[in-house]
Parts: structure tokens; sequence; C-alpha cells
């Protein structure tokens, strides 16, 4: 039985969220407000929430270019109390990327934060290459990739 729900995303779904420490450091330098309204214009995104309403995660593709897009998302730690959380996530990118047409979905994770390795591994995804500097603040991080039919 899932106990989460999925609903369009919106910015005000960060207002009273609290993020990890992780991804407070991916948005550092970008004010959240800004951060929040620009992330949810650029393709499908979801908020996904408890039975109480509270925000698990928030997730969505940018469109890159035809066929291509870019997975993002944001998870509080209510996140880790869920374990539909993964299942229900690998549901949302399926159908995001059958409804857009995607052949090929990236995402970026940072290599020491383990619980984020481990979730994109079990969305489906591959590791291609490191990425030296690209982070905040010149940290590593690492390409990650979902393409159709592997």
């Amino acid at each position: 039985m899932t106990h989460l729900k999925a609903r369009d995303y919106r910015p005000e779904d960060f207002s009273d969220t609290e993020f990890s420490p992780h991804e407070q450091c991916a948005i550092r330098g970008q004010p959240i407000g800004e951060w929040a309204k620009t992330h949810g214009k650029r393709g499908p995104a979801y908020t996904v929430v408890d039975p109480e309403g509270r925000v698990v995660f928030c997730a969505g593709i940018h469109h890159f270019w035809h066929g291509t897009g870019e997975l993002w998302g944001l998870f509080s730690p209510l996140a880790g109390r869920y374990l539909e959380t993964p299942k229900f996530a690998k549901q949302l990118l399926e159908l995001g990327a059958r409804q857009l047409g995607y052949e090929r979905i990236q995402a970026v994770v940072n290599p020491e934060w383990p619980e984020a390795v481990r979730f994109i591994e079990l969305l489906g995804f591959k590791k291609e290459t490191a990425m030296k500097k690209y982070g905040p603040n010149g940290v590593d991080m690492a390409l990650y990739a979902w393409v159709k039919g592997d």
C-alpha cells in the first residue's frame, strides 16, 4: 500500500521544508525562492507528500534538448522513512520519460553523498563520468544517466 501521493510541483513547496545539508549546499549562491521558481518551469515537476501532507521530495526533469532531459530532485529527511520512495520516484521518472519521449535522462550527483548515489542507482541510472570541480564551491560531481533500452 502506497502512503505517498504526487501532485504538481509548486515553488511554495519549499517554504516549510527542511532539506539535507547536501542539498542546501547545492542551491547555495541562489536564493531558494528563485531556485524553486526556475526549477518548476523547465519541464515536468512533482511534489510527493506523505499522508499528513508533508513534503517528502520534489523532483522534475529539465528539458535539455530533443530526446534528452536532466533530472533534479530535493529530498526532505522524511524520504528515508518511506520504503516506497525509490519505487515511487522511478514510476514518476518513467511516466515523464514516456510522456516527453526522452531517450536519455541524466543527473549530476555528489559522489561523496552515498545516499544520493544509492538512490540514483535504484532508479536505474548508471555512472558515466566524473566531473571535476563541477559543483558548488568546486566540489567534484558525477554524471549518471538513464538511457531507454539499457
